[in-house]
């Protein structure tokens, strides 16, 4: 992440051209939000491609294919079977969603090579993702070429998805590849496996890419809850405690409601409807600043570090899985009259790539960028920001991973600071261990080290997340009494 594949890809097709290995047409996909990027980069170093952008409504779609995919007049129009037809591009870049919307026309061509851009949105084959991980091998694809930081993020079975994808008659059976490394622990296990993975994966790090990388350093702040968080913390677990007692231990879907209304009582109570309703509101309809500061431990913690930050010339990317908290956290920085950008789910094409636009501008007077954790973490270049707050952690430590790669990444020339705000004693601490568990199976097989197979939560896990830090949060009240 961070390290030049979108370059690397543009240059290894363009070199492909030039020299006379393949004439193409290159499909590329990629997230949506994304496109705008790939479309610069193109124009940049393979300035001699024609590069046909295929997104938009369906008309627009109409449009592009009778005007920009052939050469012929009207041939889409006349019926004329694409894989006829003189291809008028070199390049066609497209979202993962047309892949399959418009698989009659895309897969009726046949392409020298297909490139998938974060290429883990693959690994799932129950995903929506996983249906067009089913359509693309339907296409006609001479070569393939996945793009992605992040190869494993939770199980050895995520792994074999794209390999079967990239290799389907070497790796064709899931069962006797996860029989065969059941015990991913042992050396000799591991060494099988790298050999395996050799021929298949080209990794790079930044270590050997970019030598004079400035260091990177993450820290684990560990927040108390404010005493309006305590009260809720407290009701939530009480208003559950069948649910969490019993000899069961409830069924999982309830205890993962559970575990959300947990990690939103720790980023802030206003995320519920009963404390927002009762919270103090200017006249322009933001909630009093005074009073959302003092409601949570985080934001009493951020407003101090802000203000530090600010004066030692430093800017802040803010990450937070919950758009609604994007929401709390741009009245707060209102009302502490700090410049900001934004970027969720809900932002999208043009928009996104403005606001960046903006932040990187020499001079630019934004202090924070907020940013949500899945959103703000694909294909984004904001190396202009030298901190990253994870606000709250993602219950996969990659999507946090690709989060605060954002900064640190070729063109950073400062030292990156990350600071994780987990809350002391409660469901946040404990996901951050599980979270470690999951970071050493990728360094075990992507590279040496140690972890296990599993990579999905147990409902023992969920039952000793919630319960954890209880004790302490009800010892509490006994002293108190």
């Amino acid at each position: 992440m961070g390290l030049g594949k979108t370059v690397q890809t543009i240059v290894f097709l363009y070199s492909l051209y030039k020299e006379g290995h393949s004439k193409g047409p290159y499909l590329v996909s990629a997230p949506l939000s994304t496109i705008i990027n790939w479309e610069r980069e193109f124009e940049m170093w393979a300035p001699d491609f024609y590069v046909v952008t295929y997104t938009g409504d369906k008309e627009s779609r109409s449009v592009i294919r009778e005007n920009e995919f052939s050469f012929e007049d009207n041939a889409i129009r006349s019926g004329k079977k694409v894989f006829r037809m003189k291809i008028k591009f070199h390049v066609l870049l497209t979202s993962y969603e047309l892949i399959t919307i418009d698989q009659a026309v895309l897969g009726s061509i046949e392409w020298a090579c297909l490139v998938v851009d974060e290429a883990h949105r693959l690994k799932n084959n129950q995903s929506k993702v996983g249906g067009r991980h089913v359509v693309l091998n339907s296409y006609k694809i001479d070569y393939k070429l996945l793009l992605t930081g992040t190869p494993l993020q939770n199980n050895l079975e995520e792994l074999f998805h794209l390999l079967n994808f990239l290799t389907p008659e070497r790796f064709n059976n899931l069962e006797g590849f996860l029989e065969e490394f059941a015990d991913i622990s042992k050396e000799d296990q591991i060494k099988k496996l790298h050999d395996l993975l050799g021929p298949h994966m080209l990794r790079r790090l930044k270590a050997d890419v970019f030598k004079n990388m400035p260091a990177k350093t993450e820290l684990i702040v560990r927040v108390e809850l404010s005493q309006m968080q305590k009260k809720y913390y407290k009701f939530i677990l009480t208003r559950n405690f069948e649910a969490l007692n019993s000899k069961g231990g409830g069924n999982q879907v309830s205890l993962l409601n559970i575990m959300m209304d947990l990690k939103k009582c720790c980023n802030h109570p206003y995320l519920f409807p009963v404390a927002a309703v009762e919270a103090p509101v200017l006249p322009n309809g933001s909630y009093d600043g005074n009073s959302l500061v003092k409601s949570s431990g985080k934001l009493m913690l951020l407003q101090k570090m802000l203000k530090k930050l600010r004066d030692g010339g430093h800017r802040v990317l803010i990450f937070s899985q919950m758009t609604k908290m994007l929401d709390l956290l741009e009245d707060f920085l209102e009302y502490e009259g700090y410049k900001y950008e934004r970027i969720d789910g809900g932002i999208t094409g043009g928009l996104r790539q403005e606001a960046i636009d903006r932040f990187n501008a020499p001079g630019a007077q934004q202090f924070c960028f907020l940013l949500s954790t899945r959103a703000g973490g694909l294909g984004i270049n904001l190396a202009t920001a030298d901190t990253v707050i994870i606000y709250d952690s993602d219950w996969n430590p990659h999507n946090d991973i690709q989060a605060f790669s954002r900064a640190h990444r070729i063109g950073q020339n400062k030292k990156v600071m990350i600071y994780r705000f987990v809350t002391r004693a409660s469901v946040e601490e404990r996901i951050t261990q599980v979270a470690k568990r999951k970071m050493m199976l990728t360094h075990l097989v992507v590279r040496p080290g140690l972890g296990s197979k599993s990579g999905s939560m147990t409902k023992q896990e969920l039952d000793d997340i919630l319960k954890f830090g209880t004790e302490e949060l009800f010892k509490d009240d006994v002293e108190g009494e």
